[in-house]
């Protein structure tokens, strides 16, 4: 094999220590100045030996390229500036290697006490003819096989941009064209890049370097296949997305589900996010596998993903047990509107109590994926649910104060209610609060165990009441009569009065004025309405029964009539 005179060679060296009989085996590591002197000297004429290699290698190639390729067409003069951008990127990199590599074995050598000048000599004396040949028969295999995989690259390259334009016009969405774009380079890069480190691998055995060095670039070469790959699925990730998106919405549509598709389209960026952190654990899980020393912290990675899906599943199942929970409590049809209003109280309790569990229920199964007995936790869960109970008593006290209000039927949400200082309509019912929104728009929020005393003006009926100052000298029987007259009117103009106007005659006797109520019952919780339409119609009734003289009262007084009436005839 043409490899093995330069392994021999290798070995033969690397059993040859001047003044040691161990040689480069040898456990014990000792530092000699005029050793470290002489290995900076032959170090940096190796690195200046390299470096013109390199430099005249890049001369050839660019002279090649651009004096013979370049002019013979336009599409070769474009492949000829990066063919030139590529060998330059290329050569540098071979440089640095060169120089990691140098300074490495140099320094390993003066760490055992080997004169670096003196193993170079006799490296380079101990060159025979047949390792010369094995040399150049290597460099030549080398030289062919780059040029050969240049021309595969560039012949791989027309293919992927051929098939991307075929996918391009098949597909007619230029919303799909960036990421086909991405996806296309990706493979171009990761197909050139692995065939690079393959070439690498096997000049390695061409140029009889340990099989060790073989071994560590495949084990790297399966590395980067296993990122590349699963960042160019991690890249597509938002392309799939929308797809399955797409897809579901035509589904929905056709069989009548859009209810769960709009209940369960918010979650799209959660299940990307989800579906992006589940691929890069899966990704490293298999690096790792690659990696003999590290193959222990691979397992892991199922446990890590499967929780995940654990996490998504729980918030499938929240969005869709809250949707068939208000499905099934509040149907369009068939409920009194007694009992939609108190289904509609229910539903948040009932939907709370829902997501709690299933929160938790979904925790216990991450907690089982990932390795863990879930019993411990839950039996500490316990006794701490016993200590909290204990120290919160007020938290109990609203949470039970709470749930008799919805078992007695104490008020419900859409109620208008009156508690302490706050007065408005009831907006929600949870565990230990009470939401109440009054008419200049501030929302309440009391303790279900503070809300007591409680006035409801939505049980069955209320009453409309009206008081309006009446002087003392002004015909009684024709106030009665006009408001009898406001009260039919009224009953007539809106369908929330019940009854007739009761009028409950005088209340109160003032300085001045005497004050006389009316009653009206009303629907549950429009009373105040009622009684806003009551006072303007009393006050278009008295308006037109008034003179045209000004009046200090919604009433005039006899003496103000008898001016009205003087001022009237002097008029005439």
């Amino acid at each position: 094999m043409p490899a093995e005179p330069i392994r021999s060679l290798l070995a033969g060296q690397a059993g040859r220590q001047p003044g040691s009989s161990s040689g480069l085996l040898s456990s014990e590591l000792s530092f000699n100045f005029p050793h470290i002197v002489s290995g900076l000297v032959v170090s940096g004429l190796e690195l200046i030996l390299a470096l013109i290699v390199c430099g005249a290698v890049y001369v050839v190639a660019r002279l090649i390229l651009s004096r013979i390729v370049a002019p013979r067409s336009p599409s070769l003069a474009t492949w000829s500036a990066a063919a030139q951008l590529k060998a330059r990127n290329v050569l540098i990199a071979a440089f640095f290697a060169i120089l990691v590599g140098v300074l490495t074995f140099n320094g390993w050598l003066l760490m055992r006490g080997i004169d670096v000048r003196a193993y170079t000599v006799g490296a380079i004396t101990s060159i025979t003819v047949e390792t010369q040949i094995a040399i150049a028969i290597a460099v030549a295999k080398l030289v062919l096989a780059s040029a050969g995989l240049v021309i595969a690259a560039r012949l791989l390259r027309r293919g992927i941009a051929s098939a991307e334009d075929a996918i391009n016009r098949w597909d007619h969405l230029k919303s799909n064209n960036e990421s086909l774009a991405r996806l296309f380079g990706g493979l171009d890069r990761l197909i050139v890049n692995t065939a690079w480190l393959l070439l690498a691998v096997y000049a390695s055995g061409w140029f009889g370097l340990p099989d060790s060095v073989g071994d560590a670039l495949l084990i790297a070469i399966r590395v980067y296949l296993v990122f590349s790959l699963g960042l160019m699925v991690i890249r597509c990730t938002a392309f799939t997305v929308d797809t399955l998106d797409g897809f579901s919405h035509r589904a929905a549509v056709s069989r009548g589900w859009m209810d769960y598709y709009n209940r369960l389209q918010p979650l799209l960026p959660t299940f990307r996010t989800c579906l992006e952190y589940g691929l890069w654990i899966s990704v490293a899980t298999l690096a790792l596998i690659q990696i003999g020393a590290f193959r222990q912290f691979a397992l892991w990675g199922p446990r890590l993903v499967q929780a995940i899906i654990f996490f998504f599943l729980g918030r499938v199942v929240i969005e869709l047990g809250s949707l068939e929970i208000g499905r099934r409590m509040l149907p369009p049809e068939g409920l009194t509107d007694a009992d939609r209003r108190r289904r509609t109280t229910m539903v948040p309790l009932v939907k709370s109590a829902f997501t709690y569990a299933a929160y938790f229920g979904t925790a216990v199964l991450m907690l089982s994926a990932l390795g863990f007995n879930p019993m411990p936790f839950l039996a500490g869960a316990g006794i701490l649910g016993l200590v909290i109970g204990f120290g919160a008593q007020s938290m109990i006290d609203d949470v039970v104060s709470g749930f008799f209000t919805l078992l007695e039927n104490t008020y419900l949400v859409g109620d208008l209610i009156e508690v302490g200082p706050a007065k408005g309509v009831v907006e929600a019912i949870e565990f230990r609060t009470t939401k109440i929104r009054d008419a200049d728009g501030r929302l309440h929020i009391i303790r279900n165990g503070a809300v007591k005393p409680v006035i409801n003006y939505s049980k069955d009926y209320t009453m409309a009441v009206v008081k309006m100052d009446v002087p003392y000298d002004v015909d009684l029987r024709t106030v009665f009569h006009t408001l009898t007259s406001a009260g039919e009117r009224l009953r007539t103009d809106s369908s929330d009065v019940l009854a007739d106007t009761e009028i409950d005659g005088i209340v109160a006797f003032g300085a001045t004025a005497m004050t006389v109520r009316t009653s009206t019952r009303v629907k549950p919780g429009r009373h105040e309405g009622v009684e806003a339409s009551m006072r303007l119609l009393l006050k278009e009734m008295f308006d037109r029964q008034a003179t045209s003289a000004p009046r200090k009262a919604l009433v005039p007084s006899v003496a103000e009539e008898r001016q009205s009436w003087r001022t009237a005839g002097q008029g005439s």
